[in-house]
């Protein structure tokens, strides 16, 4: 196996822990691993989720800190369109659009 397979085999399981990293934050969803018979085998599928989560972790804060990216309140955003358009209703401008 050449140097150039083995750099992308190893990319691309980076990449696969990330994105179960992501789903485990963004859901909950978590890989079971008690269905696996060896324990050596749970440990380094452990190890290597644990790693995802690094890198995940790792990734967020480059993106915080490289100013290309915001970060918005969905709560606030939710609440600010709901009171947007209660407020239109209110004053009886629901067909009239407020600038």
């Amino acid at each position: 196996m050449s140097l150039g397979k083995v750099t992308h085999y190893a990319c691309d399981l980076v990449l696969v822990s990330i994105i179960l990293a992501g789903i485990h934050r963004n859901t909950g969803l978590v890989f079971d691993t008690s269905n696996l018979s060896s324990i050596d085998f749970r440990r380094w599928i452990a190890k290597y989720l644990k790693f995802g989560e690094k890198c995940y972790d790792y990734t967020v804060y480059l993106l915080k800190v490289s100013g290309y990216f915001k970060q918005n309140s969905l709560v606030f955003d939710r609440l600010s369109s709901f009171a947007t358009k209660e407020t239109r209703s209110d004053l009886g401008l629901e067909s009239k659009e407020i600038k």
